[in-house]
């Protein structure tokens, strides 16, 4: 006697599942939510995919899926030129479908229609979601505290080389109408598709481990989906680590990507990314030259306040050495005059005495009267010398009076070859300075500006000591 338990076929347990199916489900479409998790463009215009439904990170259902040759146009027209953007691996969709189930295959679901607005929502969704994300980690910023340098010139450029976008940048930063010149270097890399994200994120890494002045991203625009590469959050978070400033020009009017969010500056398009960088270069220049004319205007009033004063001391030096000159001719007149009536007074003076002596002593004898007359010829003799080497010395001292005066004068010492040092404007009068202060050194006809080395100790000479 058999001791087996009562069992089923295979067949049988799959027919009564797609029996009940078909009677409860089969034919009756519905709109379903779920992830793309694989998907497969078979040669014969079928799609095959695999959709999944993930929570915290836990697949919780999994299922076959399929889109017939013959669906594939009308969910093309319905998506526009975000088809492909849209039906690839890991996006998440909202599609028409409704249940199949074989016994060979197993269940599978049959698409008919993807839904556009949700697919751009869930963009927008994942972009605030990469903003919230950024923004708490302190990176959303990060990028925008690097200071621009004030002229712009070298550029690190990511770009696809076979865009408008990039042409028109080119073409704006090179052709400039004011003739500037950059350093551009371009790190080729695509724009959208799926191996986006991972080139850009190399080229950033790459052009991370030189310094530029700028990094610009830019393409030549495109639609949400086209445009979704840049909300990534991996792009973004090296963009804001980046050590030079990012500018992002990706060619859209109305929508923001995170990218723009983290960039140091966002631009519209990628001709307002060159304007910027080309201005930045004009109003650096403008404000050289029109600087530069504020010092040429203040030096030349500067000169002309500086020869006024020189002329003014020139003046009064030779003023007052005039007067000087002057005054020591008149007191040496005076001098001469005082010692003449002095000689004159004591001349008088002897004689006077030398009569009354002879008169006092008419009698004595000649050899007395010769000693007096020898004796006063001696006094005269001897007072004429001193007359005579007073007058000598108060002439030589004069003379060497109107000498110095003369040397003195800066026109005299400036054409002898001598020079007037100034500091700051000021005569230098041998002060210590400091290494490097400019010397200003006036000669006869020129002015020669010099550095400030160091001092040395010079034997003074007094041209009045013999």
């Amino acid at each position: 006697m058999s001791t087996l338990p009562t069992y089923f076929s295979l067949s049988k347990i799959l027919n009564r599942v797609k029996t009940i199916i078909d009677e409860n489900v089969a034919g009756k479409e519905f709109w379903l939510k779920v992830e793309i998790a694989n998907i497969n463009f078979h040669r014969s215009g079928h799609i095959y995919l695999e959709l999944a439904e993930n929570q915290n990170g836990k697949t919780i259902a999994k299922c076959r899926a399929m889109i017939w040759s013959y669906n594939v146009p009308q969910i093309r027209q319905v998506l526009g030129k975000d088809y492909s953007n849209i039906l690839k691996k890991g996006n998440e969709i909202l599609c028409y479908t409704n249940i199949k189930f074989d016994t060979t295959y197993g269940l599978s679901l049959l698409i008919t229609n993807v839904n556009l607005e949700f697919a751009v929502g869930q963009i927008e969704k994942k972009r605030q979601e990469t903003i919230d994300r950024l923004k708490k980690e302190g990176l959303i910023d990060l990028n925008k505290r690097i200071q621009v340098p004030l002229v712009i010139t070298s550029i690190a450029v990511i770009a696809s080389k076979n865009t408008s976008g990039y042409q028109d940048f080119i073409k704006n930063i090179q052709d400039n109408q004011y003739g500037y010149k950059y350093n551009v270097e371009i790190f080729s890399s695509a724009v959208q598709g799926s191996g986006a994200e991972i080139e850009i994120l190399n080229r950033l890494k790459t052009i991370n481990q030189k310094k530029y002045d700028c990094v610009v991203i830019i393409r030549g625009g495109g639609s949400k989906m086209d445009l979704d590469i840049f909300n990534s959050y991996e792009i973004s978070k090296q963009v804001s680590q980046m050590q030079s400033a990012v500018f992002s020009g990706i060619g859209h009017e109305t929508d923001i990507t995170v990218l723009d969010f983290a960039s140091n500056k966002a631009f519209k398009t990628p001709t307002e990314v060159s304007n910027y960088i080309v201005n930045k270069s004009y109003d650096f220049e403008k404000r050289i030259i029109n600087n530069y004319e504020l010092i040429i205007e203040r030096y030349n009033k500067l000169i002309d306040r500086k020869f006024s004063d020189l002329k003014l001391f020139t003046e009064g030096i030779a003023n007052a050495s005039n007067s000087f000159t002057r005054l020591r001719r008149g007191a040496l007149h005076t001098l001469m005059n005082r010692i003449v009536s002095s000689t004159n007074l004591l001349i008088n003076q002897e004689n006077n005495k030398l009569s009354l002596i002879n008169q006092e002593n008419l009698q004595q004898s000649k050899i007395l009267v010769n000693n007096q007359k020898e004796s006063i010829f001696k006094h005269s003799e001897m007072l004429g010398i001193l007359i005579e080497k007073v007058i000598n010395n108060e002439r030589a001292y004069l003379t060497n009076a109107l000498v110095l005066i003369s040397s003195s004068s800066p026109t005299t010492i400036l054409n002898r070859g001598f020079t007037i040092p100034r500091v700051d404007g000021n005569l230098y009068t041998g002060q210590e300075l400091s290494k490097d202060t400019i010397i200003k050194l006036e000669f006869k006809d020129s002015v020669i500006v010099t550095k400030y080395v160091k001092k040395e100790k010079q034997w003074k000479i007094n041209p009045f000591k013999s």
